[in-house]
Order: structure tokens, then C-alpha cells, then sequence
């Protein structure tokens, strides 16, 4: 499974507190003097899920079944929170900036809650506050060592450097037939008519190596299908022009140019683009199931 895959089901999946648990694990790695506050008894962790204490930085954790459509409610949260945390923590170490830890599922936050973050940095005097949503969470988790996103994800460095190595044949093998995408695609069935001679006479004595496409056919099997298809299609294509003798090298294309006093000419012609067409489709259809995955 991608990474970022991973990500997005970890936080959609996770409740408040093991949302919380995966806050404090990224940012252990971020920063090297983040301290996570364990509850204490029935007097909890006195508003503090995480701080910085060389810069006086505090952070929030906010994770809701359900974010809160009510206005009000979302900023009376948002300053009790807040007033949880002055009120012990302030003689510790003052606030000098104050971050609202949001899970907002990838949905967005509402405008209120920055309204109101902005409020409290202009009557508390901080130095900055904010929303800590989870685009924040990802962007830092992502720019982190390839072993510690691992280590917070909880994936096999190893298991996650095959996917990445499998990835990268399928983007080489994407790579090596763009010509074809590149020319085919826009003809569709017309290439029945005129086909590209660049694309024959660059792929057409390599189809058949399959040492070539055994390196960069991937180790998932619904994708290796989609490589096997685009493969089969081209070959198809090129069995088309050199089984039917009416197409002729004309210089760029191959033109199909049955005689003139054949009977049933053009549809013989329309026949051919039909044929051409979908196997055009079919190698577009394939392309598209895979290049997300090689993104």
C-alpha cells in the first residue's frame, strides 16, 4: 500500500486518542525537544497535548467523531480550551504561541475557528497561533526521513522499498511506450487509416523480448495485467499492418489504400479503423488503470 494511502486511512480510522498518539509521534521526529504531557490522575494533562518548551510553543489536540457545524460551540471549545491551558501552564512556562490541533479528516477547518485563534493571539499577545489540521500533519510526516515515516506508519522500511521499487518499473515502462501513447491516443480508430510508421518501426522488433518487459513488469498482479494488456494491444495493432497488404509506407504513416475498384472498399476501410480503434481503447483503458500507480 502507497504511504500516503496509509496516512489517510490511519487518520481517518483513528479516534481522539490514538489521533493524539499519532500527533506525538510525528512530532517527536520534527522536533527534538517536543514533550507529550501524560494525563495525570482526574486532572488530565491541564489542557497541554504537546509543547515546546525551549520556545514556550503549545499544542492542542482536537480529534471529534464529528466536527461541530455550530459556530458557537466550535468557538467557545477553542477558548475554553485555551483558558484550560493558561491557567496551569502559563506559570510554568508563558504562551508564546499556541497551535489548535484539529482532525479535520481532510475536510477543511471552518473560518471561525481561525477567527477566533486570531482573536486570542491579539488579547493574549502571542507571538502566533493556528490550526494544526491534518494537510499540516501530512506535510511534515512526508517531509521526514523515508525510515521515520515508516517507523510512524508503522510499515517495513524494507516492504515499503519494494512498493516504491515497483512503482518505479511501472513509471519505466510507462516511459518507454509514451511515443505510442503520445501518437495513438489522439487518432483512435483513425490510425486504421494512417498510422504513425515512427511507432512501427520503433516498437515493432521488441514486442517479443520478454526479457525487456520481465524488468519492468511489476510485482502486482492486477497491475502486471494492465502491462501485459497495453503489450498485446500494440502487437495486435502491429499484426494488423503487415497481415493486410493494402497498407502502404507512404513516408510518416502507413496508409490503408485498398484499390480503388475494389467492391465494398470503404468498408473495408471503416472496418479496419473500427478494429484499430479499440484496440487504441483498450491500451488507453489500460494506461489509465495504471498511471496512478506510478504517479
Amino acid at each position: 500500500m502507497d504511504l500516503r494511502d496509509k496516512f489517510k486511512i490511519v487518520v481517518l480510522q483513528a479516534n481522539a486518542a490514538q489521533f493524539e498518539g499519532f500527533f506525538s509521534k510525528v512530532k517527536n521526529y520534527v522536533h527534538t525537544d517536543f514533550a507529550q504531557v501524560r494525563p495525570h490522575g482526574n486532572i488530565g494533562d491541564r489542557g497541554n497535548d504537546g509543547w515546546l518548551p525551549s520556545s514556550g510553543t503549545y499544542y492542542q489536540v482536537y480529534a471529534p467523531e464529528e466536527l461541530s457545524t455550530n459556530t458557537a460551540t466550535a468557538q467557545k471549545k477553542v477558548k475554553d480550551d485555551f483558558k484550560k491551558l493558561k491557567q496551569y501552564w502559563e506559570t510554568i512556562k508563558p504562551i508564546r504561541k499556541f497551535y489548535y490541533v484539529l482532525n479535520d479528516k481532510f475536510a477543511g477547518v471552518s473560518p471561525h475557528i481561525w477567527k477566533t485563534l486570531s482573536e486570542i493571539e491579539s488579547s493574549e499577545s502571542l507571538e502566533a497561533t493556528g490550526v494544526y489540521d491534518t494537510a499540516t500533519l501530512e506535510r511534515e510526516l512526508f517531509a521526514l526521513p523515508h525510515d521515520q515515516i515508516c517507523s510512524v506508519l508503522g510499515v517495513s522500511p524494507v516492504a515499503s522499498g519494494h512498493i516504491a521499487e515497483d512503482k518505479r518499473k511501472v513509471r519505466d515502462f510507462l516511459d518507454h511506450f509514451s511515443a505510442a501513447f503520445a501518437e495513438l491516443f489522439p487518432l483512435g480508430g483513425e490510425a486504421g487509416y494512417f498510422f504513425p510508421a515512427n511507432i512501427l518501426y520503433e516498437y515493432g522488433d521488441e514486442l517479443g523480448n520478454d526479457w525487456l518487459f520481465q524488468r519492468l513488469t511489476s510485482n502486482e498482479p492486477s497491475i502486471a495485467q494492465h502491462q501485459a494488456a497495453i503489450r498485446n494491444s500494440l502487437d495486435a495493432m502491429f499484426r494488423q499492418l503487415r497481415a493486410d497488404s493494402y497498407y502502404d509506407d507512404i513516408g510518416n504513416s502507413l496508409k490503408y489504400k485498398p484499390p480503388f475498384d475494389l467492391k465494398d472498399r470503404d468498408q473495408l476501410i471503416e472496418e479496419r479503423k473500427e478494429s484499430m480503434g479499440k484496440l487504441i481503447a483498450q491500451m488507453k483503458f489500460s494506461y489509465d488503470c495504471i498511471k496512478g500507480y506510478a504517479a
